[in-house]
């Protein structure tokens, strides 16, 4: 790797550790498009799951038997597993451009839904999932685990499609981030694995972002003390601004 590419890849190995430990979601949404300004989509998904799973390594430190209930997160941890092996078969399958303009439009409307949650398409979409959760009350933490699975292979997108579920929960935020943290920790391992086994990820590819792990180190750190002590709300719409714009500059 280039200077350019290792400095990007410890700025969002960075950035996603800060995002991760600080509230949760939107670090690998803002991970992958931001890997992306370097290198092709695919090969940032790839870089995407160790540099997280080093991030997971620290959080799970900070947030240790913090997470919800063990049965509870066994049900939608063995719920994922589906949806991580259907990932998995369709990654290599999607064509780089098509999955490029995918990953980039998917971050935007999250960014904009979560910003102006009164937006058309997102008020609609709300409606959607108001519905799958009245109507399968008692089977929706199968659906999000199995959805959340194939989320976060093609587009480590998981915590997104979790944290559906776990809102409805009404969870601590010190729960609330200690669960996405040990599913991200399980998810993660697997995906690395799942990357190196269909050759998107090489053992050179791991071996050249080892100078970012202290800084996803660091990032981690510093998430676990702004979880803490920041204000989540100014936090969190600086991180979904960031998330807009770098997944805009993936659509073209």
């Amino acid at each position: 790797m280039s200077i350019t590419e290792i400095s990007i890849v410890a700025f969002a190995g960075l950035c996603s550790g800060i995002i991760k430990n600080g509230v949760g979601v939107g670090s690998g949404i803002f991970l992958l498009p931001t890997l992306s300004l370097a290198f092709p989509a695919k090969v940032a998904l790839s870089l995407g799951a160790p540099l997280m799973l080093a991030s997971d390594v620290i959080g799970m430190r900070y947030y240790w038997k913090q997470w919800i209930n063990t049965p509870e997160l066994m049900r939608i941890l063995l719920s994922a597993i589906p949806g991580l092996i259907l990932g998995t078969i369709l990654l290599p399958i999607i064509p780089g451009k098509l999955f490029n303009l995918s990953v980039g439009i998917f971050g935007m409307f999250y960014a904009v839904g979560m910003l102006f949650p009164s937006f058309l398409p997102i008020v609609l979409l709300k409606k959607l999932f108001a519905v799958i959760n009245v109507k399968y009350a008692d089977k929706q933490i199968y659906i999000y685990g199995a959805m959340g699975g194939v989320a976060t292979v093609l587009a480590h997108a998981g915590g997104l499609v979790w944290s559906l579920y776990l809102v409805t929960r009404n969870l601590d935020k010190r729960v609330f981030v200690a669960t996405i943290v040990v599913m991200f920790f399980i998810t993660n391992t697997y995906k690395t694995i799942a990357y190196m086994y269909i050759d998107m990820l090489t053992k050179d590819m791991l071996l050249s972002i080892i100078p970012a792990i202290p800084f996803v180190f660091l990032g981690s750190y510093l998430g676990n003390l702004a979880n803490k002590k920041l204000n989540n709300v100014l936090f969190r719409k600086l991180v979904l601004v960031t998330i807009f714009i770098v997944s805009l500059k993936m659509c073209f």
